[in-house]
């Protein structure tokens, strides 16, 4: 066997573990066993996993944008945007109730996603306006398994997790020609307010974050099309549920989401 089959092999060895661990809710275990990638082995890995999933019946519907903020980023100690896939069998409508015993260190994000009407090509970055390419906006809350086994943070690890997605909780949302006037996203535990941001970085975190991704997938030789979903990236911080609650999300004029938590 040569070194390109010994790396394929290790590779799908620990895809299979790592969704193995994943389905268990013990995810990544190899990393708390001393294993270490760089970004390009953590995507590596991330697709051997998207391939196991989708063989036993899953559908990518999207891809998540992560690590778009300095909050983020210090929380787990990264320096640039990662991307995630999407799939339809952890889409949760508005108003669902979910176990928190379905998830690793169950967190959560409280951000706006975007549906596409269309592939994005560059002309649609020309100005820093929402893309044309935009289908419908929407609030969600964006699960999260906060699992990080290294010593060490990494990208590599962050990314083989799937950029730590476990899920959305979505709203219906609105057309982009509904999406005038100010803009606002406020996070709520039990009514009680969380963390907010409201102007112009909304809109500008869909722009950036989309031209980010576009500009990623082609480097793979991929690309993004009509009727998938994209989160755009978190503003606010990664937000721990210890306890059951319920959260919703108010995000004018895109609409408001909410989702309540259980043992």
């Amino acid at each position: 066997m040569n070194p390109t089959e010994r790396s394929m092999t290790l590779c799908q060895e620990r895809a299979t573990r790592q969704l193995a661990d994943y389905d268990s809710h013990r995810p990544g275990t190899i990393f708390a066993e001393g294993v270490m990638l760089n970004t390009a082995e953590g995507y590596q890995l991330q697709s051997a996993v998207a391939e196991l999933r989708q063989q036993r019946g899953e559908r990518i519907i999207g891809y998540k944008v992560g690590c778009t903020s300095p909050k983020i980023r210090s929380q787990l100690g990264i320096d640039h945007c990662v991307s995630g896939r999407l799939y339809d069998s952890e889409l949760h409508k508005s108003g669902a109730v979910l176990s928190r015993k379905e998830y690793a260190n169950l967190a959560i994000e409280g951000e706006l996603a975007i549906e596409l009407s269309r592939e994005p090509t560059p002309e649609d970055f020309s100005e820093m306006k929402l893309p044309a390419c935009v289908a419908c906006l929407f609030p969600v809350v964006e699960l999260h398994n906060l699992v990080m086994q290294g010593e060490q943070p990494s990208a590599g690890e962050l990314i083989a997790h799937n950029a730590l997605h476990a899920g959305i909780v979505r709203a219906t949302g609105i057309s982009p020609e509904e999406a005038s006037g100010e803009t606002s996203l406020a996070i709520f535990a039990n009514a009680q307010l969380l963390e907010e941001c409201r102007g112009p970085s909304l809109i500008q975190t869909i722009h950036t974050s989309l031209k980010w991704l576009m500009e990623m997938m082609r480097t793979r030789d991929d690309r993004l099309c009509a009727g998938q979903i994209i989160l755009t990236g978190s503003i606010p911080s990664l937000i721990p549920i210890e306890e059951d609650c319920h959260i919703h999300v108010e995000a004018p004029p895109f609409g408001r989401v909410e989702v309540e938590f259980t043992t």
